[in-house]
């Protein structure tokens, strides 16, 4: 006689009764559809009440008649018949448990649930990677406001009005730094070519210096500004507590 084992659903704690063959496999509770694998408890496993004696068989309806209609519990049990099982084993009763095959489909090792695709590296369901074997972690956000986002881009476009602060000074330099030199302590006697009097140091050299001394701000504030303003132009995530 077939052989049963006495488990409980740990999830509902329901008592159900599986053959004993089922040992190792993976099972739906019939109460919650809870999925669990099945553990032979420390008890031997009892033998299955004995069937009835079988009556005489009906004899077979011709094969134009029709089909007698199915009564609800038929249709509720019907739904967890495995029809290559019946065929396999005659006589088999219906199992009321719905037992996965583990070779029908791919599923998460984690919650067994069915991979998308079948070699699927993170499961879609509960997020555990099949690679690394860790369940992944998920957390809440808080939206950033309009103070943070602010807050992030200021530095970024105090950095860019610094840049071109610095631009528009070169140019005006560049410009005027003869005539502001006309009348000071560096103006000579000695006329050059165009009628102007000589400077000790031309206006270009002042002009220059001012240019190089700008370019040591004005190339890491160009940096700065695109990184922020372009590619790391959102705010950080806050954690919801």
């Amino acid at each position: 006689m077939p052989a049963t084992l006495d488990i409980s659903c740990p999830n509902c704690g329901k008592e159900l009764k599986v053959p004993a063959e089922f040992a190792g496999k993976r099972v739906k509770c019939k109460g919650c559809q809870e999925v669990f694998a099945v553990t032979a408890p420390g008890k031997a496993a009892r033998p299955a009440a004995k069937p009835p004696a079988a009556k005489p068989a009906a004899k077979a309806p011709p094969a134009d008649a029709p089909k007698p209609e199915m009564t609800p519990d038929e249709k509720k049990r019907s739904r967890f018949v495995d029809d290559d099982d019946e065929d396999d084993v005659p006589g088999k009763s219906p199992n009321p448990l719905g037992v996965i095959r583990e070779d029908d489909v791919a599923r998460c090792p984690h919650c067994a649930k069915e991979l998308d695709p079948p070699d699927a590296t993170i499961c879609v369901h509960c997020g555990f990677n099949n690679r690394t074997r860790v369940k992944a972690e998920t957390k809440k956000v808080v939206a950033a406001g309009a103070s943070d986002w602010m807050t992030h881009l200021a530095p970024g476009i105090i950095a860019l009005l610094l840049v071109v602060g610095l631009v528009v000074l070169d140019i005006v330099c560049a410009v005027n730094m003869r005539e502001w030199m006309e009348g000071g302590a560096l103006e000579m006697d000695e006329k050059d070519l165009t009628g102007r009097k000589k400077m000790l140091v031309r206006p270009g050299a002042f002009s220059t210096l001012i240019i190089a001394i700008s370019l040591v701000i004005v190339v890491p504030a160009v940096r700065f500004a695109i990184r922020r303003l372009v590619f790391d132009n959102k705010p950080e995530e806050k954690v919801k507590k």
